[in-house]
């Protein structure tokens, strides 16, 4: 994932649709027009300097390859994970002093795989997780 999402980052795609790209190249799920078309709305965090269009894409691929319940538990995993390693989720903070994000976009799409495949990590963190809330 990491080096797809970097791929698709460096052919000029946005960081929410590079990694939505990347996913379904790796678990093999069609994008649609209207899926593709929905990443031009939620770029550059939100155009408002919001969160990180790449985190919404990451767990918009959690629900696409898992049902809800499973979901969940990975998206609060990963949003831990995303917190604890990049230290924020939104565009401003997290680009910050970076000429672009290609690097960081290849980091949150390795953090995503290590989700969507980590059920050990799962569940050694998720109560722990369940614990902070």
């Amino acid at each position: 994932m990491k080096e797809k999402t970097i791929a698709y980052c460096r052919a000029g795609e946005n960081c929410s649709l590079a990694l939505l790209r990347a996913a379904s190249d790796q678990y093999g799920f069609p994008l649609s027009k209207e899926l593709i078309d929905s990443c031009g709305a939620v770029c550059s965090g939100f155009g408002i300097g919001g969160i990180c269009s790449a985190l919404v894409a990451a767990i918009m691929v959690l629900g696409i390859l898992f049902d809800p319940e499973e979901a969940k538990k990975k998206r609060l995993f990963f949003l831990l994970a995303f917190r604890e390693k990049f230290g924020a989720m939104d565009c401003p903070t997290l680009s910050a002093g970076k000429l672009d994000c290609t690097e960081l976009m290849g980091e949150i799409g390795a953090l995503l795989e290590e989700t969507v495949g980590g059920e050990d990590i799962l569940k050694k963190s998720l109560p722990v997780a369940l614990h902070l809330l």
